[in-house]
């Protein structure tokens, strides 16, 4: 039987207490288990250094994004009451300052001779602390990474890297440590929070090669206009076994481009160890904010649709809920309602969504998303679907309750490979067997 962590990751400024109703939020509200997290306690003999995992087997992580705000502990102050700040402020994998003198896994101990006195004629073997200046390599391994200011994470998103040291930090400590048997990790993110998931994705490559299977949902995974686009950034690593990635459509900010089709370069594992990551791509209308806000902005239909997809896609890939997040377990009525309306709604969401604040604080140029100008890139028959996953569920055998008349399928239209791949992914809706073989024949 499989065992699944799942890591999700928040956006710029972004962090679990911020909306409620921001879509990595509201996945994680709902996920089901503990966190992982490494708490504080009291010394003793058996564990000297006073820190202890807070449960036993966590199944998620929930990681805060570049540049966010502080947050007090309490349940007045953070919604799981837990203290956080912005990542790269604090030691990543305890929590706590980041000066090594303080961190018990960083001290040198030694044990010494004190020297003969007239109250001590024996001298004593005593355990003490050395004051030699560590590595750079070592205090890193410990937790004592660089700080950042909280504006260059916002502006350069630096601080993701401590993100990806805790994840891998982490899933080390379980698997080696504690002998969890974790074989698949499911990976969430939005914005710079899906970049980490990429970075993570090769991270956890680098550590454990094809011995674990990662999933990646990243919802519109912009690195930033200043950020440096690093091979961890853009290769897929062969790990990778499924990645379904949303693009927001109508953001023309050119330090808001995402990372597309054209971007992200798939690895290919050894011959015969296991089959290419797929890659799927959804665009939905509106900006980069718009696809993960499900109760305001200029389109919530997209978010509430990401939000269920998200759900759809880690669900079937073996997280565990508590409960169905609020937008989880929509209809398929329900979903082409959503589409219908973004659909109808096209020309005034895509002028709305480009008009985001001062183009000189916020983009500085306009610059179209190449998902918006070359839509059949991305989307078979694009004039009537908005994407693949509108124009499967418009499709459906199972759907009894939409008038198949509306649903107009040009003869002779070429049956989309990416069609094929949602199911596998787990955006399903009842049996999808004939459905495969419907799509094909059209």
């Amino acid at each position: 039987m499989s065992r699944v962590f799942t890591i999700y990751n928040h956006g710029t400024d972004f962090h679990r207490d911020k909306d409620r109703d921001e879509v990595v939020t509201e996945l994680h509200d709902a996920a089901a288990g503990r966190e992982a997290r490494i708490l504080q306690g009291q010394k003793t003999t058996h564990n000297p250094s006073g820190f202890k995992l807070e449960a036993k087997a966590p199944t998620f992580l929930i990681c805060e994004g570049p540049g966010s705000d502080a947050v007090l502990a309490g349940p007045r102050k953070g919604v799981r009451g837990v203290a956080h700040s912005h990542p790269s402020v604090e030691n990543p994998i305890l929590n706590t300052s980041k000066d090594w003198r303080e961190n018990p896994f960083a001290q040198r101990h030694e044990l010494l001779m004190t020297p003969t006195s007239i109250t001590q004629p024996r001298g004593q073997l005593v355990m003490t602390r050395s004051e030699i200046p560590m590595s750079d390599f070592r205090q890193g391994f410990v937790g004592n990474t660089p700080t950042h200011y909280q504006t260059t994470g916002r502006a350069l998103g630096w601080d993701w890297e401590d993100n990806v040291y805790r994840a891998s930090w982490m899933l080390t400590h379980l698997m080696f440590e504690r002998g969890m048997k974790i074989d698949t990790v499911n990976l969430m993110g939005w914005s710079r929070g899906a970049v980490t998931c990429i970075k993570q994705a090769n991270k956890l490559y680098e550590i454990f090669g094809m011995s674990l299977k990662l999933n990646i949902f990243a919802i519109d995974p912009v690195p930033g206009g200043y950020t440096t686009v690093t091979d961890d950034i853009r290769f897929i690593p062969p790990n990778v076994q499924d990645m379904l990635v949303i693009l927001a459509v109508d953001d023309d900010r050119s330090t808001f481009q995402a990372l597309d089709a054209q971007d992200l370069r798939v690895l290919s594992p050894s011959t015969g160890q296991a089959p290419a990551p797929q890659v799927h791509f959804l665009p939905l209308p509106g900006n980069h904010s718009d696809v993960v806000f499900t109760t305001k902005g200029n389109a919530p239909q997209s978010a509430r649709l990401c939000a269920h997809l998200a759900y759809k896609f880690l669900q079937a890939h073996g997280t565990k809920f508590s409960h169905p997040p609020k937008h989880g377990n929509l209809t398929v009525p329900q979903i082409l309602d959503a589409y219908d309306t973004l659909r109808a709604n096209r020309a005034t969401i895509k002028t709305r969504a480009a008009a985001v604040g001062n183009p000189l604080v916020n983009g500085f140029r306009r610059q179209e998303r190449r998902v918006r100008k070359t839509p059949g890139e991305y989307t078979t028959n694009p004039h009537r679907w908005v994407n693949e996953h509108h124009r499967l569920c418009a499709l459906s055998p199972n759907l009894q309750t939409v008038d198949r008349s509306a649903i107009q399928v040009s003869p002779g239209d070429p049956y989309s490979p990416w069609q094929a791949m949602l199911p596998q992914m787990g955006i399903t809706y009842g049996d999808t067997h004939p459905l495969t073989r419907t799509l094909v024949r059209l």
